[in-house]
């Protein structure tokens, strides 16, 4: 059976596998949605194990270290932020009661709970609450993706045991909503110190889950926190959330994953394109889908030839038929991409389709034959001895890689070579972010426009998310501006011009946008969707 909500729901988290990310503020959201068949007047059933099936573990669960999607997903479940969303979209307490904004949209104040505990039972007050903001602030932490979610913010305080309160340097709109965000999860200020690097194996956090085991290369086990008694007002209030165990379990293979889903080995996984048709028409588990906000796409690294030249950034964009490669890929449970933005997200504009270049391989050829680029002998183009060759680095999951296969194949025909290799997210991040590349297929998801200071900010390139090692002044003026306007309409404008100057630099050639499947075994009972397209599973129970 298939629920489906398209463009009523919002992803959070980057990926391909990257970042993690913020949550519309632009109007109230679809209301709660069940999986599967509701059961209000079921009788909860405690304990149980329930298993999640995903492509790879997460490079870290250090919340402010991390930029991975998966990352993003297990915090959401173990810890807590300050600010929660309920199933209409309304932003309501976590870890603070209640707040107030200064009228300049500077000061923001947070009257915190006064009884919450940390997993390891320290008590999580303001002080708990400003040492984790002064983390991520810090240059030495290296946040990859929590710095960018606070954007400008300037200094922080703790006036008592259970208020804080931050000043930032001009407003910065998407802030309450990335207030909710699990990489904003407030951490054990005891246990970072104490543990030191080892904090991002087993994080002491504060919510309903406890990461208990992290075993590499197969899966990460969470125990249910027995203490749990502060959970968001739109969940239950009596008590502690009623599964036992969540499990992270690593399965790279579709099909694999897909097999053991069949079978019951694990609970819940993303279906992949070539099982979509078969899965949605068999009565043994709720399939739900959703259209991601985000894009896949092929990244140019503009410091490194020859990619230091736009033309040839320009030209193979002309040579990519993005069609066949979203049918390959996804077999076409999706849509083709134009830009850096999805339609789901605010800001995406309705111009770029035909802005962007369209698959013409002759004017490819055009705009290298005028950068200089000459035929050889066996018809690879070269340039004062070089040929156009390049190697894209490629995670290892089959849809990925068919659609790169694909790249690979429309580019030789206009006399370019490329190499795919294929390494684990955290390699491709690490490499990516050190500029040993000339180029990387991507993703990301995440719901508001300013994935753009993420990815091509400046101040991002070398430890952050960008990855293109773009350092234009005249783009990072724009994305500033574009965090920082209050109005939606003159937001709206200036990322509309993001989105052309961006492809005026050709740093990607964005390909396809997915649409997700996600599968459930029926054992779940009282389960929803919520509104950032994942499974709400603290007033769930399993047979």
């Amino acid at each position: 059976m298939q629920f489906t909500r398209r463009n009523g729901l919002k992803a959070a988290g980057i990926a391909g596998a990257l970042a993690a990310g913020t949550r519309l503020p632009y109007g109230a959201l679809a209301a709660q949605s069940p999986i599967g068949d509701p059961e209000p007047e079921g009788e909860p059933v405690e304990g149980g194990e329930w298993v999640f099936g995903i492509s790879e573990l997460p490079d870290t669960l250090d919340p402010h270290k991390t930029g991975a999607a998966v990352s993003d997903t297990i915090l959401n479940y173990a810890g807590d932020a300050l600010i929660a969303q309920n199933f209409d979209g309304e932003y309501v307490g976590g870890v603070a009661r209640e707040w107030e904004v200064s009228e300049d949209g500077l000061t923001w104040t947070f009257n915190l709970r006064d009884d919450i505990t940390f997993h390891d039972g320290t008590p999580l007050t303001a002080a708990s609450v400003k040492a984790n903001f002064d983390r991520i602030l810090d240059p030495a932490t290296n946040s990859i993706t929590a710095a960018g979610l606070l954007g400008p913010m300037e200094s922080t305080d703790a006036p008592d045991d259970y208020t804080f309160s931050f000043t930032l340097s001009e407003p910065f709109t998407p802030l309450l909503d990335n207030l909710t965000s699990g990489v904003l999860s407030i951490a054990s200020p005891d246990a970072i110190e104490s543990m030191g690097d080892d904090f991002g194996r087993t994080p002491v956090l504060s919510g309903p889950w406890m990461i208990d085991e992290w075993r590499t290369g197969d899966r990460i086990i969470l125990k249910r926190n027995p203490d749990y008694r502060w959970a968001p007002e739109y969940l239950h209030q009596d008590g502690p959330a009623y599964i036992e165990t969540l499990v992270f379990q690593s399965i790279i293979e579709e099909a694999a994953r897909v097999a053991a889903f069949e079978v019951g080995e694990i609970h819940q996984t993303s279906i992949p394109s070539t099982d979509i048709e078969r899965l949605t028409s068999d009565d043994n588990s709720w399939i739900v889908s959703y259209d991601r906000e985000g894009v896949v796409f092929l990244e140019f690294n503009v410091t490194a030839a020859p990619f230091d030249d736009v033309a040839v950034r320009q030209a193979l964009n002309y040579a990519v038929n993005k069609q066949d490669v979203l049918d390959a890929a996804i077999e076409g449970y999706g849509q083709v991409a134009y830009g850096f933005l999805s339609p789901s997200i605010f800001g995406y504009w309705d111009g770029v389709e035909e802005y962007a270049p369209s698959f013409d391989p002759d004017r490819a050829k055009e705009i290298l034959a005028e950068a200089g680029w000459t035929a050889s002998d066996d018809g690879t183009l070269e340039k004062d001895g070089n040929r156009l060759e390049f190697t894209a680095l490629n995670l290892p999951t089959d849809a990925w890689n068919r659609g790169a296969q694909v790249v690979q194949s429309q580019l030789e025909d206009i006399g370019v070579k490329m190499e795919i290799q294929q390494m684990e997210f955290a390699t491709v991040l690490e490499e990516a972010q050190a500029g040993n590349h000339q180029a990387e297929f991507m993703g990301y998801t995440y719901s508001d426009p300013d994935i753009a200071f993420l990815w091509f900010h400046s101040s991002n390139a070398g430890e952050g998310l960008n990855l293109s090692h773009i350092n234009d002044p005249h783009l990072d003026e724009l994305i500033i501006a574009g965090r920082s306007a209050v109005d939606l309409e003159e937001r709206a404008g200036i990322y509309a011009e993001i989105q052309q100057y961006i492809i005026d630099l050709a740093l990607w050639v964005p390909l396809w946008i997915d649409e997700y499947y996600v599968g459930f075994n029926k054992s779940l009972h009282n389960a929803t969707f919520n509104a950032d397209n994942r499974a709400e599973l603290f007033d769930a129970w399993i047979d």
